[in-house]
């Protein structure tokens, strides 16, 4: 079960005097976590290791509870000598680090602790699911006393992923009587789980976090609040209390309504949205990470306060997904002719061998590349449902203004652009980027086609006359 009760809510603040743990010695301190910054601060009169200032891991401890502080940062230092003796020196030291995401359990946690489980409580997940026919089967089946509270009447889908392993969505089941407010009922928040076919470092906790969280704003449209983060243990005496906690200060605004929704197994289904293919979520979690991380780099852009270090940013990934090459010539009987005639045009050329042979392997590199940005774009733009298009106020010339504006700005040249023209070059890019990145995990441009109308922005490209 998921309990509120029992792990740390990331919007709420929290303040623990800990014990600091470094090599072999403990150490006053005081740790503050909060969502707009977490830090650790640590005081002691005896000397610390030569390498505690750069620290990149620390464990700590309160009555308890146990502590893991990852990704820090120091943030002050000071020191003061309070007695200098042969032998005897006392001295105090202060450190306040500035700590990225941290770790904590009810009872002991190691750094060598493995995760098989990682489950988010959002209410952004009421949105995406909706009002669905499972819920109403939930509360009739309470009313009738016939519902499993922890068996598959509570799972509103299961999605496995090869490999790596499941990812369900179930409603955490709360029931609750009070006889003195004259109150009885229950509520079922949806929660979202994957379980780990493999277990993972806990260092590697908030990485797995990320990768869900990251592929959820896709889907979403824009960061959305987290209240919980709950790691399961891969050990027979795990704590069931053991969670994540960051700063979410980094978060752009939240959207009032996802843009592709979950649209599975609605009561009432009064919206033109398709319904979210499940298999999508293993195409997702199968890419290589080279590839993957590319949904990362999306948020990062879209979190971007500058219009054009985000419009550079979405036009770079979006190059690169709908990159394509062609060869001027037949690049097996260039690879021959080049191999065949190097002797000859080194002994022609004048010049260094090495930057010759250089010279010739750019050569058949060059000949790959017929296809410019601009035309890669163009071709990707035709692929879209004609119905789109029509709806896009946009068109061939348009994009090839995009691209030169794009090397204006990368090639520092001179340039002009009104904020609503930069406004709607932005939202053509990222409606094609969507497109492109939901085909990444196997959604084609048909269904992408009919959700991204309700993208930030898209009235900017919208025809208003179609």
């Amino acid at each position: 079960m998921f309990d509120r009760d029992e792990i740390l809510e990331l919007g709420k603040p929290y303040t623990f005097d800990v014990s600091v743990r470094d090599e072999n010695k403990l150490f006053a301190g005081k740790l503050t976590l909060s969502p707009s910054k977490c830090i650790l601060r640590v005081m002691g009169e005896r000397r610390p290791s030569l390498d505690f200032s750069q620290s990149e891991k620390i464990e700590c401890s309160s009555f308890h509870m146990s502590f893991l502080l990852y990704d820090l940062t120091i943030h002050y230092h000071s020191s003061q000598c309070l007695r200098a003796a042969i032998d005897d020196d006392v001295g105090f030291f202060e450190y306040e680090f500035e700590v990225g995401y941290v770790v904590c359990a009810e009872g002991h946690l190691h750094s060598f602790d493995r995760i098989i489980s990682l489950s988010i409580d959002s209410c952004m997940t009421k949105k995406w699911v909706g009002y669905t026919n499972l819920q109403q089967e939930l509360v009739e089946k309470f009313h009738t006393r016939t519902l499993n509270t922890v068996g598959i009447d509570t799972v509103e889908f299961s999605q496995d992923l090869d490999d790596y392993g499941q990812l369900l969505l179930f409603y955490n089941f709360e029931a609750h009587s009070d006889v003195h407010a004259f109150t009885s009922g229950m509520k079922f928040p949806p929660v979202l789980n994957i379980n780990l076919k493999s277990p993972i470092s806990i260092d590697d906790s908030y990485c797995e976090y990320q990768k869900l969280y990251d592929l959820m704003t896709l889907l979403i449209g824009s960061d959305f609040n987290v209240n919980s983060i709950k790691l399961v243990e891969n050990r027979e005496t795990r704590s069931s209390k053991v969670s994540l906690y960051f700063p979410t200060t980094n978060r752009t605004y939240e959207k009032d309504y996802p843009v592709f929704p979950l649209s599975r197994n609605l009561r009432f289904h009064d919206l033109p949205i398709p319904e979210f293919p499940l298999c999508s979520f293993e195409r997702y979690y199968l890419l290589p990470e080279d590839e993957r991380i590319t949904f990362t780099r999306y948020l990062r852009y879209r979190r971007m306060k500058s219009d054009e270090e985000r419009f550079l940013g979405y036009f770079r990934l979006l190059e690169s997904l709908t990159y394509k090459s062609k060869s001027y010539v037949d690049q097996d009987a260039l690879d021959v002719l080049l191999n065949d005639s190097e002797s000859y045009i080194i002994k022609k050329l004048k010049g260094n061998g090495k930057d010759i042979k250089k010279l010739i392997a750019r050569i058949g590199k060059l000949n790959q590349s017929k296809y410019n940005t601009s035309k890669c774009l163009i071709d990707f733009y035709a692929t879209l449902p004609s119905v789109l298009k029509e709806a896009i106020d946009f068109n061939n010339q348009g994009i090839e203004k995009i691209c030169r504006l794009r090397n204006d700005i990368t090639h520092a040249n001179p340039y002009s652009v009104d904020e609503n023209t930069l406004n709607s070059y932005i939202s053509f890019i990222n409606m094609l980027l969507y497109v492109a990145l939901l085909e990444k995990i196997g959604i084609k441009p048909e269904l992408s086609s009919m959700v991204v109308n309700r993208l930030d922005g898209f009235h900017h490209i919208q025809n208003h006359s179609f």
